[in-house]
């Protein structure tokens, strides 16, 4: 498969608290959006990618295509735990937390588990759809009081009703996905989707989905044109191992 990252600062933040990590060989893709102040934000996210990439690899080998939406519930689970007790441990690191988007790929199939207002995205046949639902409050008033979007207030973006760390009680989201030729998946931050809409990732995808480096340069080129106010991080993957008969159906 084909993938690319880009993690930048911005031009507002004077640190980065995103997260990144990309495993091509097992499948497993993460991206984590850090929140605590200080350093905590920075530490969730980095702790929080790096637990669940530890659990999946000593597990991922041996368990079967059904079997993965549970294990990357499991990942979430352990990472949680972990950032978590080291908030509880370093006064400077209390109630720290994080959003984790972790992607599995097989050959046919692909698995997301979701917390947070990071996203997972899906390009496919010229079409950008998001794959995920915001776990904010802007979100929880749209879907379940229905109030239209443009009446909701841009500070409820920011007002997270599920992190990594310091929820008391987790409810993923998890989704698997049948795979076709030219899929592209996008996990992005939200400092990319504050800054453009989806429309406009779309056009950036569109026009350089050929050179995956060059499109998460540009991606985060155009966040921080239009005023880059918090870190962005894209992480795109490219699944190319289809089946035949997948392709021809």
């Amino acid at each position: 498969m084909k993938i690319a990252v880009k993690s930048d600062t911005g031009l507002v933040r004077e640190n980065n608290e995103d997260a990144v990590l990309a495993d091509p060989e097992k499948g497993i893709f993460l991206l984590a959006d850090g929140m605590g102040g200080h350093a905590g934000g920075e530490v969730a996210s980095k702790l929080a990618v790096r637990t669940a990439h530890d659990f999946l690899c000593s597990r991922i080998s041996s368990v079967a295509d059904e079997e993965l939406p549970r294990l990357l519930a499991e990942a979430l689970a352990a990472a949680h735990s972990a950032v978590n007790r080291r908030g509880h441990e370093e006064d400077r690191l209390a109630g720290m937390g994080t959003t984790l988007e972790i992607l599995a790929v097989r050959k046919r199939w692909a698995v997301i588990c979701h917390l947070g207002d990071s996203r997972v995205y899906l390009f496919r046949q010229d079409s950008l759809a998001q794959f995920t639902v915001d776990d904010n409050a802007a979100a929880w008033l749209k879907d379940y009081q229905g109030v239209k979007d443009e009446v909701v207030l841009r500070a409820a973006r920011h007002i997270l009703t599920q992190a990594v760390g310091v929820s008391d009680e987790l409810v993923p989201e998890i989704r698997t996905v049948e795979l076709q030729l030219e899929d592209l998946f996008l996990l992005c931050s939200d400092g990319l989707t504050e800054m453009l809409s989806d429309r406009e990732i779309a056009d950036i995808i569109r026009r350089g989905k050929d050179d995956l480096d060059t499109l998460a340069a540009a991606l985060v080129d155009g966040a921080n044109g239009a005023g880059g106010h918090d870190n962005v991080s894209v992480l795109l993957v490219a699944p190319e191992a289809i089946p035949s008969d997948l392709a021809n159906s």
